[in-house]
């Protein structure tokens, strides 16, 4: 099943943060993207996708306490 980690940035512009084969390694990676605290609050939502699908498996909003240590321009992701 591949897999795939994006985030969103405003409304329309998506990057993609990894491709993985196991749910299980996914999953780690997405419960870090979740809990990292300096995202730059142009990044609204973290999703996960089954690719082969075209299905979104889970979607994290973005949460105030996710932006709080931003502090420098070098810190945006």
């Amino acid at each position: 099943m591949p897999l795939e980690i994006t985030v969103k940035q405003g409304q329309q512009t998506i990057e993609s943060m990894g491709s993985f084969d196991d749910l299980e390694d996914a999953l780690t990676e997405f419960n870090e993207l979740i809990n990292r605290r300096n995202w730059h609050p142009s990044v609204t939502t973290i999703a996960l996708s089954d690719t082969d699908k075209d299905k979104c498996l889970a979607q994290y909003a973005l949460q105030e306490f996710n932006y709080s240590e931003i502090d420098s321009p070098h810190k945006l992701q």
